[in-house]
């Protein structure tokens, strides 16, 4: 068993610390976001036939098959654009790297992204190129979403303006393809690191598994990370989650906080909270409340925005966890992957209506190993 555990399942009603996003600009806080901005098209059917392979539910299309739908819709996205939007919302002015093409989809994307109140003097217009793309598709039987993905334009080491992480409190990475914006997240992250700023991460499953040594050196000079179970196990190489934990932190002595979802399940933060003694760590494990989701899309876009909000309010590790997870609950119940978007009054009073069941602990990375999987899982 770890040892100085304090164990305790907390129900909590009452927020700690009241920020408003008054009180945000104040702390003179801002974020740049680099990702993707493209154009989000959902296409709503009635009962898709779902076959089971693998263990995992699966939307059986038929090939030649004409499949009625019953509505489409069409909205901006990407996640580093429904990051930056949902931070905005909070109160943390952001602003926004990204690229687009040349095209309308790349005109509208610019445009809703100023009227969401993001910055956008770090959108690059590739030439010549297509902007990117995303076609969702959803069922009436099922909350869960399949993504159609299209990769276009994409920033580079010569066309990233680096320049404008000046002045910034923390730059946040985010799902990208290919290699030319993951050198330009490199040269980004050069420039954090000569001018003192926070990195924060957030990369996909794609990522790790195509740029794996990239994404183990962008990571060492990370200090907050939202990812999931199985991209940490991915990036570690292990198959338990206490020891995908403990090898991950060993080698990131930089990470601060790292918030590791878990779908359904109770997610996972783990935070250093001995500036000491790096090898001392707080283990938060939070059940999300019980509601019924209306659509998941963004949930984890919005579970980042929360983790970064309350991580640059200097939050306690508990604080923190519930953050992300109210962000991330308001968002599954709404459509969407902007819908349920919290600004900081709403989050606070949400936060104070939900019930959080919550079980904290400290222990270190070597005793990690020994905890029971009763105490993570």
């Amino acid at each position: 068993m770890a040892t100085q555990q304090e164990k305790a399942v907390r129900r909590v009603d009452v927020l700690s610390k009241q920020l408003t996003a008054d009180a945000v600009v104040q702390h003179h806080q801002k974020v740049v976001a680099f990702g993707s901005v493209c154009t989000d098209t959902f296409w709503y059917f009635k009962d898709l036939p779902i076959g089971n392979r693998a263990g995992s539910d699966n939307f059986r299309l038929h090939i030649g098959a004409k499949i009625p739908s019953v509505n489409v819709e069409e909205a901006i996205g990407g996640s580093a654009a429904n990051v930056a939007t949902g931070l905005v919302k909070l109160g943390i002015p952001t602003a926004l790297f990204a690229a687009v093409g040349q095209d309308s989809v790349g005109k509208t994307g610019i445009e809703t992204m100023k009227k969401r109140g993001v910055d956008t003097a770090g959108i690059v217009v590739v030439p010549g190129k297509r902007s990117d793309q995303s076609t969702v598709l959803r069922s009436t039987n099922n909350p869960d979403r399949t993504i159609l993905t299209y990769k276009g334009a994409t920033l580079s080491q010569e066309t990233v303006k680096s320049e404008l992480v000046s002045g910034a409190t923390l730059f946040l990475w985010t799902s990208v393809g290919g290699k030319n914006p993951v050198n330009a997240i490199k040269k980004c992250m050069a420039f954090a690191k000569q001018h003192n700023i926070k990195v924060a991460a957030a990369p996909s499953q794609a990522m790790i598994m195509t740029h794996r040594q990239d994404m183990l050196e962008l990571l060492a000079g990370t200090h907050c990370l939202s990812l999931n179970d199985v991209e940490i196990m991915l990036l570690t190489d292990t198959k338990r989650l206490q020891d995908a934990i403990a090898k991950f932190l060993a080698a990131h002595p930089l990470m601060e906080v790292m918030q590791v979802t878990r779908g359904k399940n109770p997610s996972i933060l783990v935070a250093r909270t001995n500036a000491e003694d790096p090898d001392v760590i707080r283990i938060v494990r939070t059940r999300p409340p019980p509601v019924k989701p209306v659509d998941t899309t963004g949930a984890g876009d919005s579970s980042c925005a929360g983790l970064v909000y309350a991580y640059l309010m200097h939050s306690a590790p508990e604080m923190i966890a519930r953050t992300s997870i109210t962000t991330s609950t308001s968002k599954v119940l709404a459509k969407g992957a902007t819908g349920g978007l919290l600004n900081a009054t709403e989050l606070h009073r949400l936060l104070n209506k939900l019930r959080f069941e919550q079980l904290s602990f400290t222990t270190t990375l070597k005793e990690l190993a020994n905890v029971p999987d009763s105490d993570i899982l």
